[in-house]
């Protein structure tokens, strides 16, 4: 009787599902990439704003960026366009 209602949750939470869960792991990581780019290049002409400037860095996690992107397209390696975006949103490097 458990097996069968555990069986029954699974189909009706399937249902539950994102389609676009990829492509939105894709975006994220696309948007990550520009926050990093944008933050590595700000100039820090205080110590307030190098507390900032740090403080972004290390939220957004940009000096995992490559590595992250890496696994990421291995994951995606079947789709060839969301290849090609994070190949594009890794050039700055």
């Amino acid at each position: 009787m458990r097996m069968l209602v555990l069986a029954g949750a699974a189909v009706a939470l399937s249902g539950c599902a994102d389609p676009t869960w990829s492509d939105d792991a894709v975006t994220r990581f696309l948007e990550r990439t520009e926050m990093c780019e944008h933050w590595m290049g700000e100039e820090p002409f205080d110590d307030a704003r190098r507390a900032q400037i740090d403080r972004n860095i290390n939220d957004l996690r940009c000096t995992t960026v490559r590595r992250d992107g890496e696994a990421l397209k291995l994951s995606r390696r079947d789709r060839p366009e969301d290849v090609r975006l994070i190949d594009e949103a890794l050039a700055g490097f």
